[in-house]
């Protein structure tokens, strides 16, 4: 259904070279959608806190972490216009046609789905092994590093928390970028992610570990290093699909019509 090209095995390391350049060759519209996101991130942050909440912040962090790639079509935007030969622009976003438009929505909804489903089980699991313990940051630390129940809640929670991020980089890997791309239909888009992440495992999971310590890093800088991180993955992610390069092969009855 689509043929994928076979990349070399460091080659995540000059995706992150590749998608630093092209952070820095455009860096105020760049950033802008980096802000943007991490201002996303403080709203939900400074929400849990006035809702004394604070114990949640990881939780709902990390499920937000799951429709990162939703965010991320604009910088995707900006690499197409720039391979195009022209100068990228705030908003060429809204330049997509209606149709990719209407895949990357689909796309978008099944991610927010994983969203709720995780945000569900998170508050399922908080309910099993740490009902009645405090919100404040400082008393549910406590209690997950000293406690039974704590540890428990903490390896459960960060097991669903890996399956969920898993699926969605699964899903995301090349997805959302082709359809940015070219004009293909979710489904096809979606295949050509899953294909990739199991054609080539190690290549895609040395990928996932660094998107994954890149984003606690910037999430660990009060949110601030996001609006770096952001970027700098979503622009090497357009380098990675890239050097894929997916291409959707034609239907059987396609082929014998021709």
């Amino acid at each position: 259904m689509v043929r994928l090209k076979t990349v070399r095995r460091d080659a995540p390391w000059s995706w992150l070279s590749g998608g630093f350049a092209d952070m820095m060759a455009h860096p105020v519209i760049s950033f802008g959608y980096g802000a943007a996101f991490t201002l996303i991130g403080i709203a939900i942050t400074l929400g849990l806190w006035w809702m004394g909440m604070l114990a949640l912040i990881p939780v709902l962090i990390g499920g937000f972490a799951l429709v990162a790639p939703v965010f991320a079509v604009g910088v995707y935007r900006i690499n197409q216009v720039r391979d195009a030969g022209e100068e990228p622009k705030l908003l060429d976003f809204w330049r997509i046609s209606p149709s990719r438009l209407t895949q990357l929505g689909l796309l978008s909804v099944l991610l927010f789905v994983f969203f709720l489903l995780w945000a569900r089980l998170a508050q399922f699991i908080f309910a099993m092994f740490a009902h009645g313990t405090e919100m404040r940051l400082d008393a549910f630390m406590e209690f997950i590093f000293t406690t039974p129940n704590g540890v428990l809640l903490l390896g459960v929670g960060t097991a669903v928390g890996a399956f969920f991020a898993l699926v969605a980089f699964m899903v995301s890997a090349l997805s959302f970028p082709m359809i940015v791309d070219k004009d293909v239909d979710a489904i096809t888009a979606l295949v050509a992610s899953v294909k990739a992440v199991f054609s080539q495992p190690f290549v895609m999971a040395t990928w996932a570990i660094q998107i994954a310590f890149m984003m606690a890093v910037g999430g660990a800088l009060f949110l601030l290093g996001i609006a770096v991180v952001f970027p700098w993955v979503a622009h090497a992610t357009w380098r990675a699909y890239k050097d894929f390069d997916p291409q959707p092969e034609p239907s059987a009855a396609a082929a014998s019509s021709a």
